[in-house]
């Protein structure tokens, strides 16, 4: 692999994306001849960090996302040094191509900025926002009183509406509380019909949490859930998912 000295010229051309800048970069175009996962993981956050301090590297091979990977670093002024340094740059002899990721902010970014307490404040109020909004569409939704074909018929459209409406959900279980929420946003980000990514309520650091992606339909979510269902994103972890009906 060549060093990041060596094609320092061609790391200086400005990469297409224009996307605000973000502390996590996309990156494509990786050669798929580095087999181990691992491996794969250490050569990039070996690569990366000489420009600052990386989070996490998530580089996976499930279907669709072969030759990408995903870099958090802790500030956008790292990821945008590295983006520039390295877009173009020859890793075993391809050329990287990298872009900002348009995913949310981590959790982890966001409690050094505001602190926990505001964090888990901020994650509370969404928790009640949506649950208000669930309640009101519940309370707004009629069974139908006619034959028992018309009530299967209205059914089937309440539960159409109800996916229109709201979506339908991915859940990843058992997450490590290692693994930040913007890692699995870039992951599932990528997916046809992605809308959101909900880390959920009182995530304590170090202990496992549930993650939910929001997808606009049931057809993206079970292709998301095909797609990423085992993926090893972490040494110790694959993703546990399950449609939540």
């Amino acid at each position: 692999m060549s060093s990041a000295a060596t094609s320092s010229t061609n790391g200086a051309e400005a990469s297409s994306s224009k996307a605000a800048p973000s502390p996590t970069l996309y990156v494509k175009n990786i050669e798929g001849k580095v087999k181990k996962h691992a491996e794969l993981r250490r050569q990039l956050h070996s690569l990366f960090s000489t420009y600052g301090r990386v989070l996490d590297v998530v580089a996976t091979r499930a279907h669709g996302m072969r030759g990408q990977a995903f870099i958090v670093f802790e500030t956008p002024s790292f990821s945008t040094a590295a983006k520039r340094s390295l877009h173009n740059f020859s890793f075993y002899s391809k050329p990287l191509h990298i872009e900002y990721s348009t995913g949310s902010k981590s959790k982890a970014l966001l409690r050094k900025e505001l602190g926990h307490e505001a964090v888990q404040e901020m994650d509370l109020e969404k928790s009640r926002t949506t649950e208000s909004k669930r309640g009101e569409k519940r309370a707004n939704q009629t069974a139908p009183e006619e034959e028992e074909e018309e009530e299967e018929e209205g059914s089937g459209r309440k539960r159409v509406k109800r996916e229109e409406e709201d979506g339908v959900i991915v859940r990843a279980s058992n997450v490590p509380g290692s693994i930040e929420g913007e890692v699995i946003s870039a992951l599932f980000s990528r997916q046809s019909g992605y809308v959101e990514t909900d880390e959920g309520t009182n995530r304590e650091d170090g202990e496992t949490w549930t993650a939910e992606i929001r997808f606009d339909g049931e057809e993206s979510a079970k292709a998301a859930l095909e797609s990423l269902q085992g993926v090893q994103i972490d040494p110790m972890y694959k993703l546990e998912l399950s449609i939540v009906s």
